[in-house]
């Protein structure tokens, strides 16, 4: 088993397979690595799907909820708008 470590992130990560690409270097290719033990607990990572709409940033709230407000309000708009002017629009007419 090698430890193999990503050059931009400084990742590392053991595998049987050889790992190729020029962002990825062997640890201590000459000296034997320690490798996990067996039951050594290895974190999971579930792949989040996004969408477009549903894009949260530092204010919290997402295209598609901000939509989904101005459609209970009644207000019309175009799906077109960008996030800040649906939410300029929705801000507008809540007062």
């Amino acid at each position: 088993m090698m430890e193999y470590r990503n050059k931009k992130t400084g990742f590392t990560f053991f595998s049987n397979c050889k790992i190729g690409g020029k962002d990825w270097e062997e640890v201590n290719p000459n000296e034997k690595t320690e490798e996990p033990a067996e039951n050594d607990e290895i974190p999971s990572v579930t792949p989040v799907e996004k969408n477009a709409d549903d894009h949260r940033d530092s204010d919290g709230i997402t295209v598609k909820e901000i939509k989904q407000e101005l459609d209970a309000m009644g207000i019309k708009y175009d799906p077109k708008l960008k996030k800040q002017e649906l939410y300029d629009l929705m801000m507008a007419k809540g007062e």
